[in-house]
């Protein structure tokens, strides 16, 4: 094994591990999440990073069979979903409209800590690696990150204050009187 394809095995190794603490993550609080729409949010996000997990796995192999980093499959994660899509899914499923209490802000702000982390690390990787196949993968991944991020904190605001959020969304027209 070369130096590059040890390279990239660790840096994937290292990424499997952090899908498995972003998933455990989501899957527990996903189950004691208070709203309906967390709880879907969180789900999805867990299977998002189920997915993310089976993919480096996949890259892992095609790798380490061929011993180079060429031979990986560009794949974006298992397959990307629109931000807008997942939370548009998660609002309507939802049928309990509250105000949010600070200790769940509390809980999505570290998520979105979380989705920040493995978009530094990804784009570290992609940084790092000289295969142009690697950090073509690693940018796939890192874009996918910076998703859940942008999930995350529009779920945040909307939390946060349901009214201006919606005000927000819908583009009203001001007109001053």
């Amino acid at each position: 094994m070369n130096d590059e394809v040890r390279e990239c095995a660790a840096i994937l190794d290292e990424a499997v591990r952090f899908e498995e603490t972003g998933m455990a993550f989501y899957v527990e609080h996903g189950e004691n999440a208070p709203s309906e729409l967390e709880r879907n949010l969180f789900r999805s996000l867990a299977e998002d990073e189920k997915r993310h997990k089976a993919y480096l796995l996949q890259v892992k192999s095609q790798l380490l069979a061929k011993n180079n980093p060429k031979d990986m499959q560009r794949g974006a994660g298992g397959g990307r979903r629109s931000t807008r899509a997942i939370f548009e899914a998660a609002l309507e499923q939802a049928s309990d409209p509250y105000t949010a209490e600070p200790a769940e802000l509390k809980i999505i702000a570290g998520a979105m800590e979380v989705e920040r982390k493995g978009y530094a690390m990804y784009a570290n990787a992609a940084d790092t690696v000289a295969s142009e196949r690697a950090k073509e993968i690693f940018r796939d991944l890192a874009r996918e990150e910076q998703d859940h991020y942008a999930l995350l904190k529009n779920t945040y605001d909307y939390l946060a204050d349901p009214e201006a959020w919606h005000g927000f969304d819908e583009n009203p027209l001001l007109d001053g009187g």
